[in-house]
């Protein structure tokens, strides 16, 4: 798409959210932005516990969350499994935010199935499945003016990953590429922050500062509002999102070269200046800025295969640095 139909779609998609779904709900900062727990901390806690049993579905498999969050529903994490027919690789797969149908990466996951790789798409939680029944839609509870929950989800999201990725490793004998889409891959770009041994990291349209996000983004104006009534700053969010936010880790664990940024030109739900200025931060080589907007870069017809070629470069690279 061209740049005035790929800004227009994503236009199209912030408004029916807003409509249909943010405008209808209010949330506030009970209990201050102060969350002492620690994201680091949390990760390696979950490192030190066994892998957790796993339960067979329908497609794919379910897993209890290591940090429960009140909401039975939202306390298993989802997988579902896309099956190669000649598989040579893994792709652990995260959604973005507030979605309502997974097959927005059909296209994606076929060309990605055609090149021999089996997905594991994880759910972030209050999503799907995950959805509370008192939640007027999915995602409501994981971001919103809420700041200790959303905090807290954002834990459960990135230590299910975590704990994702290394189920697969040890079903398949491979170690799996983490890949992300818009949330998903701020979430992605997380764990690359605080685990050097993974395969790689491939981020498509990432958040990557959250506050930036809830102030900047036409997306988040009526979780913006909700701050600014709350009397909350844009200083005090900066501040309080650094604790969960890629941009506020200042070098990332996993080797820079193991890191990819794809991002679309055109995105109007997150910044190209947020796009350029974290790949200046993190120092990264490996970026893809494809003419798209953030909805329709799903749709692009090279992305599996830079997907497949960044999951093959990495495999060079690790299989060189082995003695």
């Amino acid at each position: 798409m061209d740049e005035a139909s790929s800004k227009f779609v994503d236009r199209l998609v912030m408004e029916k959210l807003l409509e249909e779904k943010l405008r209808k709900v209010r949330h506030h900062p009970e209990g201050g932005l102060d969350d002492p727990d620690s994201l680091r901390d949390a990760l390696a806690d979950v490192q030190s516990r066994p892998l957790p049993e796993t339960v067979q579905t329908d497609d794919g498999f379910r897993f209890a969350s290591p940090f429960p969050s009140g909401h039975p529903l939202n306390d298993f994490c989802e997988v579902v499994v896309h099956r190669s027919e000649a598989p040579r690789g893994a792709i652990v797969f995260l959604h973005g935010l507030f979605e309502e149908s997974r097959g927005i990466y059909d296209f994606l996951f076929r060309n990605l199935q055609k090149a021999g790789f089996d997905i594991y798409q994880s759910t972030l939680p209050y999503h799907y499945s995950r959805k509370p029944t008192e939640s007027l839609f999915g995602g409501e509870y994981f971001w919103s003016a809420n700041f200790l929950r959303t905090s807290a989800a954002f834990r459960q999201a990135v230590c299910e990953l975590h704990l994702l990725e290394r189920i697969v490793a040890e079903r398949t004998r491979r170690t799996p590429l983490v890949c992300g889409f818009s949330m998903g891959g701020c979430v992605s770009l997380l764990l690359a922050g605080l685990r050097e041994d993974l395969h790689g990291v491939f981020a498509i349209n990432p958040a990557s500062t959250l506050s930036g996000i809830v102030w900047d983004s036409p997306l988040c104006s009526t979780i913006k509002a909700d701050f600014l009534a709350a009397g909350r700053t844009a200083d005090e969010l900066r501040n309080a999102f650094s604790r969960f936010e890629p941009a506020g880790i200042e070098r990332p664990a996993l080797a820079t070269e193991r890191i990819h940024l794809c991002y679309g030109v055109y995105d109007q739900v997150t910044s190209l200046e947020q796009y350029e200025s974290f790949a200046r931060s993190w120092n990264l080589a490996n970026t893809t800025a494809l003419k798209a907007g953030h909805m329709n870069t799903l749709r692009a017809p090279r992305l599996a295969g830079d997907i497949a070629g960044f999951h093959d470069s990495v495999h060079r690279l690790r299989a060189e640095s082995l003695p």
